[in-house]
């Protein structure tokens, strides 16, 4: 068939039918979405979900550098003291541990005597090799009010999720902590409030899956299964972020999952596929996507 003959295998026309501009009299982007109407935060997910990883720029240092920023913003306080109120009015377990207001006071030396092996034990470790500072090294605080508190107890919390739910302290194994949070928040919290607590979870958490699929095709089945197991944790255990994981750190993580109701969850090597994500040189990217070759009790 000649060239100016062929005919477009889409059908766009058809595809397109339900779109209807809307005239408007802006002069620059405007749309209903609080999120898009944000430039900086535009510029964030493009780069963030389509960038390479590279030595310059490691990618724990992705949501400080403008994400969580942004979120002050376009946060409304009044809107989230609402939905908390509400959640205690009809949420009794919820309201009991938004009441106590429990923050750990532990200081890197109260782990030190806990067994090898242990909760407890293991995140000592983690701690002294990788100079690791408690509560994303920011200042004890007393909450003044509950999101207060929320905010500093789910950041004080995320290494404990590591342990718990399986994944490593690496690169990919951070897809644990962030979909068991999104999937255990939205199972136990009402919508909107859950969403209050997940924005970060939500542009943070997605970004890895966007990163892996687009630019290391190796890895992407590993993070799809990981994140499908982090989902399952979620939504089929006990309230993950409520946990008071300060109780179970002379246990090991399988006996600590036990008690605290943590269901599904395995220990899972993500060290391998980590350092493909990573451009790390060396890394084997034919052992990346093998299922079932990563999960270790």
């Amino acid at each position: 068939m000649a060239e100016a003959d062929a005919k477009p295998m889409d059908n766009l026309d058809y595809l397109m039918t339900s779109v209807k501009p809307v005239a408007t009299q802006s002069s620059v982007l405007v749309s209903s979405s609080s999120w898009l109407n944000h430039p900086m935060l535009r510029d964030w997910i493009a780069t963030q979900y389509l960038r390479r990883n590279g030595p310059d720029r490691r990618t724990a240092s992705d949501t400080a550098d403008g994400l969580i920023p942004l979120f002050a913003e376009l946060r409304d306080p009044g809107k989230v003291a609402a939905l908390i109120a509400h959640e205690k009015e009809i949420n009794p377990r919820f309201k009991s541990w938004v009441e106590k207001r429990f923050i750990s006071q532990m200081t890197r030396e109260d782990f030190a005597s806990h067994a090898p092996g242990t909760v407890g034990g293991i995140y000592y470790r983690y701690q002294v090799e990788h100079n690791i500072q408690l509560n994303l090294a920011r200042e004890m605080i007393e909450p003044k009010d509950d999101f207060e508190f929320m905010r500093f107890r789910f950041g004080q919390i995320h290494d404990y999720e590591h342990i718990i739910a399986g994944g490593g302290f690496d690169t990919l194994g951070e897809v644990f902590p962030y979909f068991v949070r999104l999937s255990s928040t939205f199972t136990h919290l009402s919508p909107d409030l859950a969403l209050a607590f997940s924005e970060l979870y939500i542009l943070g958490g997605f970004r890895l899956p966007l990163r892996a699929g687009l630019n290391y095709p190796e890895c992407f089945l590993s993070v799809l299964e990981n994140m499908a197991r982090a989902i399952r944790i979620g939504m089929n255990s006990e309230p993950v972020f409520m946990a008071r994981f300060e109780d179970v750190l002379d246990l090991t993580p399988v006996q600590a999952r036990a008690v605290l109701g943590i269901r599904e969850a395995e220990d899972v090597d993500t060290a391998m596929v980590s350092r493909v994500f990573d451009d790390m040189d060396g890394a084997h990217p034919g052992v990346a996507h093998h299922r079932g070759s990563q999960s270790q009790m």
